[in-house]
């Protein structure tokens, strides 16, 4: 593995992170997505929307096949979740323009169960006290995820009480492009006010992370593998890797002392 040197090391003022897979770490549930789709079967029943939870869960599942390869095929936009639930995963049943109606408003709320339940979470270990600690040390941390909803990062970075810790949060669904595309992390840096080769970025995917972290220049990358690395990274073909691999975010402290 290629290791950056100590004195580039030196000149890094900030530690983007990844979401999903590194702040919390993720993995597939089959049981705690079906009562993700129980909730929402719940929810577009008191809204008038009939179907059942079986016919509900197919759906959703061809929904997001068909998402992903749409983006892939149109460099990585992303949509509003408006456009994702009406389009994609609630596609035929949006077809009738009274249910299109209804959908549209409440695709937030849809968008933050869904992603919710999509896997087993569980906050990576002391995370709060690493973050803590590298915030403290005069490091500038920001966080850049892709994600369908507006509110549940947000709201998961209050209940681990580490979203004062960041500078700046920026989410794919209010982006409008999503990682590994440059122009996110880009976005990132102007918030922050940072150059990239004063930054090192923390993710759990080649494709999607250490990619996007090369193309915008970050000066070092590590890596964290994460129970949806290998689900992520299937099919990638790309030559980006990162200068470190982690077993835990605790090892950052060994890279940047």
């Amino acid at each position: 593995m290629i290791r950056v040197k100590s004195a580039m090391l030196s000149r890094i003022k900030g530690v983007f992170f990844d979401y999903g897979g590194v702040i919390e770490d993720l993995s597939l549930d089959e049981s705690i997505f079906q009562r993700g789709v129980n909730i929402l079967h719940a929810l577009l029943r008191e809204k008038g929307i009939h179907t059942v939870p079986e016919t509900l869960s197919q759906m959703l599942k061809r929904g997001q096949e068909e998402y992903t390869q749409w983006y892939q095929n149109n460099d990585y936009r992303e949509l509003s979740n408006q456009e994702m639930w009406t389009s994609f995963y609630l596609r035929e049943m949006c077809v009738d323009s009274a249910v299109r109606s209804v959908v549209e408003p409440m695709s937030e709320e849809l968008s933050s169960i869904y992603e919710y339940y999509l896997y087993r979470r569980r906050p990576s270990r002391d995370v709060r006290n690493v973050l803590k600690t590298l915030a403290f040390s005069g490091y500038i941390l920001a966080l850049i995820s892709n994600t369908m909803s507006k509110t549940l990062i947000p709201e998961r970075l209050r209940k681990l009480r580490i979203e004062k810790l960041f500078s700046e949060v920026i989410l794919s669904v209010e982006f409008g492009m999503r990682k590994p595309k440059k122009g996110i992390f880009e976005s990132a840096l102007n918030s922050t006010g940072l150059e990239s080769g004063a930054c090192m970025y923390v993710g759990d995917t080649l494709s999607r992370d250490m990619e996007g972290a090369r193309q915008a220049g970050f000066s070092a990358t590590a890596l964290i593998t994460s129970g949806l690395t290998e689900l992520k990274d299937r099919g990638y073909t790309g030559n980006a890797r990162p200068d470190y691999t982690l077993d835990s975010l605790e090892e950052l402290f060994k890279i940047l002392s």
